[in-house]
C-alpha cells in the first residue's frame, strides 16, 4: 500500500464531510473538572446532518419534529439552537472532532509536527495510517487515520491520559432524513432556567 503524506491525510479528513457514516466512539481522559469516560453513538449525513448519543442519551440532532434547526441537550432538556455558535457535546472529544474543517486533526496541525509516519496499521480490521505528532512542548501523540474515509480512528499518548477510540465505523449509501430528527419535547433557549451543559 502506498503511504500518503500527512498533508494528504489532512485533506482526506477534511473532505470526509461528504460521506454518510455511523460509528461508536469511546473517549477517556483527565480534565480540570475530573475524569471523562464517554461512550458515543453517532450518525452523519451530507449537509452536516448529525445524530449524536452520549452514554445512552441523545445530546444532538440536526432538527426536531417541530422545527428545522438543530437541537442540543442543555440542562437536561433538548433546546433549539438558533445561533451559529457550536455547542460542545462532551467535556473532551466528541464525534464532531473526528473529521471535517473543525476536526481535531485540523485544529492540531498548526501546533504540532510529524515525528514519525504515516505507517500502515490495522484498526479493528480496517487499514489505517498511524502518525506520531510532537507538540511544541515535546508531548508525543499517536493519531490513527482511516485509509478509506480519512476519519480519526484513534488518539493516544504515553505523555498524557487523554484518548479516543472509534469502532463500528460504517459507510452507508444513504440514511433517511428521519434518522437525524428528534421527535421528543423541545424548548427555546430563553425558556431555560439556567445554562448548564449536559456533561
Amino acid at each position: 500500500m502506498y503511504a500518503p503524506t500527512w498533508q494528504q491525510l489532512t485533506a482526506r479528513n477534511t473532505a470526509a464531510t461528504d460521506l454518510i457514516l455511523s460509528g461508536s466512539l469511546h473517549v477517556v481522559g483527565e480534565i480540570d473538572t475530573g475524569f471523562v469516560d464517554d461512550h458515543f453513538e453517532f450518525r452523519h449525513g451530507r449537509g452536516d446532518r448529525w445524530w449524536v448519543e452520549r452514554n445512552g442519551e441523545i445530546v444532538y440532532a440536526s432538527s426536531s419534529s417541530t422545527d428545522t434547526v438543530p437541537v442540543a441537550r442543555i440542562d437536561g432538556q433538548m433546546v433549539h439552537q438558533r445561533t451559529t455558535s457550536l455547542i460542545r457535546l462532551g467535556a473532551l472529544f466528541t464525534p464532531r472532532d473526528l473529521f471535517g474543517p473543525r476536526s481535531l486533526l485540523t485544529r492540531r496541525t498548526p501546533a504540532q509536527h510529524v515525528a514519525h509516519g504515516p505507517t500502515v496499521v490495522d484498526h479493528a480490521g480496517r487499514p489505517a495510517w498511524s502518525t506520531e505528532l510532537t507538540s511544541p512542548t515535546g508531548l508525543i501523540t499517536t493519531m490513527v487515520i482511516d485509509d478509506e474515509t480519512g476519519l480519526i480512528l484513534s488518539l493516544s499518548s504515553r505523555d498524557h491520559g487523554q484518548s479516543l477510540h472509534l469502532d463500528n465505523l460504517t459507510e452507508h449509501a444513504e440514511l433517511s432524513d428521519g434518522q437525524f430528527v428528534w421527535d421528543g419535547d423541545t424548548i427555546e433557549s430563553n425558556d431555560l432556567r439556567s445554562f448548564r451543559l449536559s456533561w
